[in-house]
């Protein structure tokens, strides 16, 4: 279909109705391309005439012309450049696509043009021009090429402008002999700000990271955002190891200053990697997998600070990534299993309750503790999957002692994973409903650190689960900053006493000793229950029964005799 009226008089374009080999009809764009005051100045006008070379005496672009009219009305359309002057004088370049117009469209053609001359002899072509100043296209096609190039938030080059300067420094470095630095940068606790204050303030924050970045290095060098939180950092031609080193550390000091964003003072840190060319690799995608694995080398050393790949850093994550697809297995398997330690009430010698201990049964590798598997576990997600299972599996073994005549309450500890789920306390329920284990019978571990880092939902949370009835213990007390005021405002019942407050220290240890009395005291003044981790020896436990502790858990209640009656149910 052919454009109405309107769309042709008042579009931007430039569009002219040229019949034979003249125009019969222009549009305002096409005056205005051409420097006309009125129509008449181009009306009957071939574009020949408006040729620099057909100005001068040429006798080339009339016939060029022809050529081209014939070649579009076979093929239908044609597009190609063509050097014009206005009739201002000024030379320009013009991108013409010259479409014929058949017979049965020449009618429709004619009834949307201001006037016409056209005639409707098959015999003569008529052709539709739309034309585009070719200046005016380039600078279009640079905006558009910059735009697929950079990032659009930060202005720094993207990932297809990173490999095509990371290809242009190694082909300098092999050719003199130089060396190449590839830096991976990730910034440390930038997610919690994002979910925290918005995606404006987070989006604000990576600009002023992204400048500070381009401040620390050389303008030979590329600054570019790969998504997210993550920055690359090519430093090109360096003559040794140790610029990458002092460029890594002042980029860390860079980022870890004070950011004021908005009303906010914000304090994040850099994790960098650090790969170099040509000993941790040849190519590009080489030195970005081994850079993104030192970087995460850097995270799980405790972030704010660089590491520089080594290929025993390259077995590590090799290593963690087969556990992690072990762990996966695991679950789908039934490989772990569950021990006990019994918690004993100091005044009567009777357990009480029994603390679910995780454990693996890997294949190849016998019984794994928690501290070998739990964090690699947490950073592959699947700390709820095996949450969840210890939650259920718990409960079912508690009431399945219940039901043998050994009515213990289980305690189950909650990871942090565990414990940020929305829908926590739904699904301790529905745990419940599905072991038949009373909600009393169950307790669930939190650990100081937990609720410091997430106090204003910690509230709620856990009184929601007491709400059911269960029990909630504060686990490792002594080893976080938790104020003694806050304790009132949870729904608490018991307060665990960290193992290294007892384990070796109640026998002379002054300050140790001043701890656990005080905390004992406080717990007692909140109405909690306090129970101490860690006993081995009767002198600790006589110690914690003189002043006042009401439960213990340790080696010494099995090597004293005091689970005899349970006849290795918590083996």
């Amino acid at each position: 279909m052919w454009p109405n009226l309107a769309v042709y008089q008042h579009t931007s374009d430039a569009l002219a109705v040229i019949d034979g080999e003249r125009f019969v009809d222009i549009n305002p764009g096409a005056l205005r391309m051409f420097g006309c005051a009125a129509p008449a100045l181009m009306l009957g006008y071939r574009l020949a005439d408006f040729s620099p070379l057909q100005q001068v005496g040429g006798v080339l672009s009339a016939p060029i012309l022809t050529a081209l009219g014939w070649r579009a009305r076979q093929l239908g359309n044609l597009r190609f450049d063509w050097r014009c002057v206005g009739r201002d004088g000024r030379e320009f370049w013009v991108d013409i696509m010259l479409t014929s117009v058949p017979h049965d469209g020449r009618q429709l053609l004619c009834a949307v043009m201001r006037e016409t001359t056209a005639r409707h002899d098959e015999q003569v072509a008529i052709y539709l021009a739309l034309m585009a100043n070719v200046a005016v296209r380039s600078r279009f096609d640079a905006h558009a090429r910059h735009l697929a190039e950079h990032d659009f938030l930060t202005g720094l080059p993207s990932r297809i402008l990173l490999r095509d300067r990371m290809r242009q420094a190694l082909a300098a470095a092999r050719r003199n002999g130089r060396l190449v630095a590839l830096l991976f940068i990730d910034l440390d606790r930038f997610k919690g700000i994002n979910d925290a204050l918005g995606h404006h303030i987070g989006d604000l924050l990576l600009r002023e990271a992204a400048a500070r970045l381009v401040r620390c290095v050389r303008s030979v060098d590329t600054v570019s955002r790969q998504g997210g939180d993550e920055f690359v950092v090519i430093l090109a031609d360096i003559g040794a190891i140790d610029q990458a080193a002092h460029v890594a550390a002042t980029i860390g000091k860079a980022i870890a200053r004070e950011f004021r964003i908005d009303a906010h003072r914000l304090h994040v840190s850099a994790s960098i990697g650090v790969a170099i060319f040509p000993a941790d690799g040849e190519d590009i995608d080489t030195l970005m997998q081994h850079a993104d694995l030192a970087m995460y080398h850097a995270k799980t050393n405790g972030r704010n600070g660089f590491a520089f790949f080594s290929p025993a850093m390259n077995r590590q994550i090799r290593q963690r990534a087969t556990l992690e697809d072990e762990l996966r297995l695991a679950l789908a398997q039934d490989q772990f299993l569950l021990i006990y330690d019994a918690q004993v009430e100091i005044a009567s010698g009777q357990p009480l309750a029994a603390e679910a201990l995780l454990r693996w049964r890997h294949p190849v590798r016998g019984l794994l503790l928690p501290e070998q598997f739990m964090g690699v576990a947490e950073e592959a997600g699947l700390m709820v999957p095996i949450g969840d299972w210890v939650l259920a599996q718990a409960c079912l073994e508690a009431a399945h002692w219940r039901a043998a005549g050994h009515p213990l309450v289980v305690a189950v500890n909650l990871s942090r994973t565990q414990f940020m789920q929305k829908n926590l306390a739904d699904k301790v329920a529905a745990t419940l409903a599905a072991s038949g284990l009373p909600a009393h019978m169950l307790e669930l571990e939190v650990t100081e650190a937990v609720i410091m880092h997430h106090d204003g939902n910690a509230r709620s949370t856990l009184a929601a689960l007491g709400a059911l009835g269960v029990r909630l213990a504060l686990d490792d007390f002594g080893t976080g900053y938790t104020r003694v005021g806050q304790l009132r405002d949870y729904a608490l019942s018991k307060l665990k006493i960290d193992l290294s407050f007892v384990s070796g220290g109640l026998d002379g240890e002054v300050a140790q000793v001043a701890v656990v009395k005080a905390i004992i005291a406080i717990a007692h003044s909140l109405g909690l229950t306090v129970l101490a981790e860690g006993v081995e020896s009767g002198a600790q436990f006589e110690f914690l029964r003189l002043h006042g502790c009401d439960q213990y858990q340790g080696r010494f209640a099995r090597a004293s005799g005091q689970l005899d009656g349970l006849g290795g149910l918590l083996d």
